[in-house]
């Protein structure tokens, strides 16, 4: 098992049919944000910037959460996802997280 539970496994823990259980990934992603932002004193669905973020935060975010998923992974998709909720889930649905493990 690696950083994000079952990251490139085939995923069988289904809650319902909303699709795979994104927990492990939503708790790293929220880790990093904490880490970069010194304060874990945000909701998950609560803007990045809002939170005290800038752009040069979410370029390290990006570049742990990339590091831990093996792929460089682009500062678009943080713009267009800027809460853990949104970015957990474009995260999810993003090749290097789904890609098979070698």
């Amino acid at each position: 098992m690696d950083d994000f539970g079952s990251v490139g496994a085939a995923r069988t823990d289904h809650a319902g049919d909303e699709g795979p259980d994104l927990g492990p990934l939503r708790a790293r992603v929220r880790e990093q944000w904490a880490e970069v932002l010194e304060h874990d004193e945000f909701g998950d669905d609560e803007d990045f910037f809002e939170a005290g973020g800038d752009s040069l935060l979410v370029a390290e975010v990006m570049a742990a959460l990339g590091a831990l998923l093996g792929a460089r992974l682009p500062l678009r998709l943080f713009f267009e996802h800027p809460t853990v909720n949104e970015l957990t889930a474009a995260l999810a649905a993003h090749e290097a997280y789904r890609a098979p493990a070698l």
